[in-house]
């Protein structure tokens, strides 16, 4: 079954809101070995329902569970902010037994003792470019829209980018930085895909030629940061390893097939992909699949990672709070 709430456009990054939608796909076929729908994308080699309910934000992290949402094979719920995510977090007796969410918020709250969950992989590394019109944008007098001050967004740009010309604006959401660009308000803007790709075919038809000048990601450096991991509820995961692993496994076989926009578009589409992804729509989403750096990789397989993007939040301690 899969869930959600009304669809804000700010949720491109770690956001979304939460309700019913009818599944769109149902599979009753139990497949034996790995199965190819097509030259490019794997299916794995189970689909059988793991009966786990998963929290997820829309955008990025949420188009990491597209195979899961296509098949129906988890309970899952999308919501919109990080205020939902933070009380499922630290509810005694949650409702749910996968949480998708920024690295920091989880791993934060683990370490305060507020939270009994605990990091198993990471789903996303970084989605966030500076748009503008000249590629000098940032080392032009000038202004500049970025979002997410005290969150990731914020945190990475201010991290990567000390010495700015543009004075900066921050906006409550990536949607009212896209609009401050669109309107003539600002000369550059720090969006997140799939809004940057939005924002550029949007500025074109105005004739305005916008394109990407910067990409956090590569300035970060070692493959992007791990922004968004899937957490497990310790206790149910101790008592059910095989099937939340599975869950990881299927997410994980399918981002390694990835390559067929064609099938990624239709898989995306069989998703509701406004409603419960939070994205535009499905072709915007499969073309810049690439630049929202979705890889599962186990949490434990780069804890080094972690450990020097969680620095930059305050956080000195990342091992007790992943599964080993």
């Amino acid at each position: 079954m899969k869930k959600f709430l009304s669809v804000l456009l700010s949720a491109v990054l770690l956001t979304g809101c939460g309700g019913k939608v009818t599944p769109v796909e149902e599979s009753s076929e139990v497949k034996e070995d790995v199965v190819e729908t097509n030259d490019d994308i794997a299916v794995t080699n189970d689909l059988e329902q793991t009966g786990l309910s998963v929290l997820t934000p829309f955008g990025a992290p949420a188009l990491s569970l597209v195979p899961i949402i296509k098949d129906d094979l988890a309970d899952v719920t999308s919501v919109s902010g990080p205020d939902p995510l933070m009380a499922a977090f630290v509810q005694p007796e949650s409702e749910y037994d996968v949480i998708v969410a920024a690295t920091n918020l989880g791993v934060k709250l683990h370490n305060a003792g507020k939270s009994q969950y605990k990091l198993h992989s990471v789903v996303t590394f970084g989605n966030l470019y500076v748009v503008a019109e000249s590629e000098d944008a940032l080392e032009q007098e000038g202004e500049m829209a970025c979002f997410g001050e005290q969150a990731v967004p914020g945190l990475v740009f201010k991290e990567e980018f000390k010495d700015l010309k543009p004075n900066v604006t921050w906006y409550g959401s990536v949607a009212d930085a896209s609009a401050a660009l669109l309107a003539g308000n600002a000369d550059c803007a720090l969006l997140a895909e799939p809004l940057a790709s939005v924002t550029i075919a949007k500025a074109k038809e105005n004739g305005k030629e916008l394109k990407i000048i910067k990409d956090l990601q590569q300035e970060w450096g070692e493959g992007g940061y791990p922004q968004a991991g899937i957490f497990v509820r310790e206790d149910l995961y101790n008592e059910n390893k095989e099937n939340f692993d599975r869950l990881v496994s299927i997410m994980e076989d399918y981002d390694n097939h990835v390559s067929d926009k064609e099938a990624l578009e239709a898989d995306i589409e069989a998703c509701n992909p406004k409603d419960v992804l939070g994205v535009p729509n499905a072709k915007i989403a499969s073309k810049v699949w690439d630049r929202m750096n979705i890889r599962v990789v186990k949490a434990s397989d780069v804890e080094e990672e972690l450990a020097k993007f969680l620095a930059v939040f305050g956080i000195d301690s990342v091992s007790d709070a992943i599964v080993k």
